[in-house]
């Protein structure tokens, strides 16, 4: 829809919004598109669906909701996107998380948190590295000791692109332990699925993602996960799996996920998806979801989110520096 016509629809709607309070669910009046910037079955993928699911389950929207996935980048297509062609569009949300980020410090987009509107971090996930089953590959440390005397014995997969986030929760793990990240290779695919697709090939050795990802294949035991990068054991699937930690070196990687809007949102469309994303999280589908995906809580809008955002970016980009990403 032409960028004319879309605030022109904005405004009525957003009147109508002003006018009606945010007691029910009158916003929005048309049908609502949540863009998943990744292929199907990743972090980025799994968020918005289960969020539509539950929004219309829930009735907290009433108008239809569909999910785009529209991969490229980690996230750097889909911010293009909605920054030069949905100015003012108060019926998209764009799922998004330290992947972007990244994508920001990297400068592999020229826009950052600026230029969109941020909504709301709803959950927090895990990296975690992963072997195939049948590896002789049993746990981080000695994966971590095959690669300090030969980078060249593994090949590590991610959903996001060299730089970005699962090639990060890598890289993270391999300085810990004495591996020089920028020599062992790195292949990116458009998403957690295709990356997960690769491992599963054998077209990689190591995949490194977040543990929800690799959650059906834990409960299937189709692959092993050798560490998981939260401050202790996660329960459920992840039980018998030991923190990086435990296993003597000192990483953590939780990965928060949520929404943003395009730029110049409308304030009371912003006021209501804030609200209406936390009164989400308050549902029982909602606590369904956190149970099935083994997610946990991470609610943050407003002032408290963008100020938390601001401080996500410093710390990344301090950590690519160290990592010796980002000179």
């Amino acid at each position: 829809m032409r960028t004319g016509a879309l605030l022109a629809l904005t405004v009525l709607a957003v009147a109508a919004l002003s006018a009606g309070g945010l007691a029910g669910p009158a916003f929005p009046d048309r049908p609502v598109e949540i863009i998943a910037p990744a292929g199907p079955g990743g972090g980025w993928d799994t968020l918005s669906r289960m969020t539509a699911k539950v929004l219309a389950e829930e009735k907290l929207v009433t108008q239809p909701i569909t999910v785009t996935n529209m991969p490229g980048g980690s996230g750097a297509v889909a911010i293009a996107h909605v920054v030069t062609r949905r100015k003012g569009d108060a019926y998209t949300l764009v799922a998004f998380s330290p992947a972007l980020t990244l994508t920001i410090v990297n400068r592999n987009t020229p826009y950052t948190y600026r230029d969109v509107t941020p909504l709301a971090s709803l959950t927090t996930d895990y990296g975690v590295l992963v072997v195939r089953r049948d590896s002789t590959i049993n746990n981080l440390r000695t994966l971590l000791e095959v690669l300090k005397r030969n980078p060249d014995a593994g090949v590590v997969a991610g959903g996001s692109a060299p730089g970005s986030m699962d090639h990060i929760i890598f890289a993270k793990a391999a300085r810990a332990g004495g591996v020089d990240p920028l020599k062992v290779r790195y292949i990116p695919y458009q998403g957690g699925g295709e990356a997960l697709a690769a491992l599963l090939g054998g077209s990689a050795s190591v995949l490194s993602t977040g543990a929800s990802e690799v959650l059906a294949q834990v409960q299937a035991g189709t692959v092993r996960v050798l560490a998981i990068f939260s401050e202790q054991r996660l329960g459920g699937a992840f039980r018998n799996v030991p923190t990086a930690a435990e296993q003597g070196f000192n990483v953590t990687f939780p990965i928060w996920r949520g929404f943003y809007g395009p730029p110049e949102m409308p304030a009371a469309a912003v006021r209501f998806w804030e609200e209406t994303l936390v009164r989400m999280t308050r549902t029982k589908g909602w606590e369904k979801v956190l149970a099935d995906t083994q997610w946990f809580p991470f609610v943050l809008t407003g002032d408290r989110f963008r100020r938390f955002l601001e401080e996500d970016t410093k710390n990344f980009e301090t950590l690519l520096r160290e990592l010796g990403f980002v000179k």
